[in-house]
């Protein structure tokens, strides 16, 4: 982290899961509607279609609140910067689906999101903003979450029309095993000691430019130049998955700033990936 980063510690304790807010407060009249995920360790995915019609501009408010505080719990960074971004950038009208998840006791313990994004080729199902408190993570329950919205839901209803893919933004090689989860190991690029092959590229592409940076692409290592310029360095050193060959990609090109697009061809139960409801030791984020 920046060490001229003005940053207030969070408080009560960030370890604390009583230090969140309840999700059913967040959502507020919206938990009505919300539909709900059954999560490993008691914890529910409150997921919500369409969000931008699905709340009003006063529970938008609210909940770009929590965002704040849990985000920069999971980050240990404060994101306030980013999501006043975000905001500006109408987030949830960006969204198809947007989730909450719920601790054991109703905690909004992680987040995340995705948008439907077509071309005339293709859809792409473009994981946004995610993650999970640190306390709360390497218990599988983002990839079972991902696997069941994404996976069994996105994917299912558009690949017999077209082809898909999934993607993301992200520095974190721990992320990256969780895409795998989504796509499979083969089917996701960038890959240690692999070319990107033309329709990942076309792809990739096509998600820099409805980012606004393309001009920061670098099509050969699908690396994005400076792609947080919005924040601080998050990680005074790159996290490590536990994986060599992937820590290496991460390292080897990436700059405190920098991210990866990741893109994968999606099929429905990708070799490799357990099935939803089977959480393994793995979390990650995407910013």
């Amino acid at each position: 982290m920046d060490a001229q980063r003005q940053y207030n510690p969070l408080s009560p304790p960030l370890a604390d899961a009583a230090a969140f807010p309840l999700a059913a407060d967040v959502l507020g009249d919206a938990s009505r509607i919300a539909e709900r995920v059954a999560l490993a360790a008691g914890m529910t995915g409150n997921v919500l279609s369409r969000p931008g019609s699905a709340l009003s501009p006063q529970q938008q408010e609210v909940i770009f609140t929590a965002l704040v505080r849990v985000t920069s719990a999971s980050f240990e960074a404060d994101m306030t910067e980013y999501w006043t971004l975000r905001r500006r950038e109408r987030y949830f009208d960006r969204l198809s689906e947007f989730m909450i998840v719920a601790d054991e006791r109703g905690h909004m313990v992680g987040w995340s999101g995705f948008q439907t994004l077509e071309a005339p080729a293709f859809v792409n199902i473009y994981i946004d903003s995610t993650g999970m408190v640190s306390a709360q993570q390497s218990r599988g329950v983002m990839r079972t979450l991902l696997g069941e919205r994404i996976s069994n839901g996105a994917v299912a209803r558009h690949r017999a029309s077209s082809p898909v893919y999934v993607s993301a933004r992200s520095e974190s090689p721990v992320f990256y095993k969780l895409m795998r989860s989504v796509v499979g190991a083969d089917a996701l690029f960038p890959q240690p000691g692999a070319d990107p092959p033309p329709d990942i590229l076309a792809c990739a592409q096509d998600l820099a430019g409805r980012l606004g940076q393309s001009d920061i692409m670098q099509r050969g290592s699908l690396v994005l130049r400076n792609a947080y310029a919005v924040l601080d360095e998050l990680y005074g050193e790159l996290p490590s998955c536990g994986d060599a060959d992937l820590d290496q990609l991460f390292r080897s090109h990436l700059g405190p700033l920098d991210a990866f697009l990741l893109v994968g061809r999606a099929e429905r139960n990708p070799a490799g990936a357990a099935a939803p409801g089977t959480p393994p030791p793995l979390a990650g984020e995407a910013r």
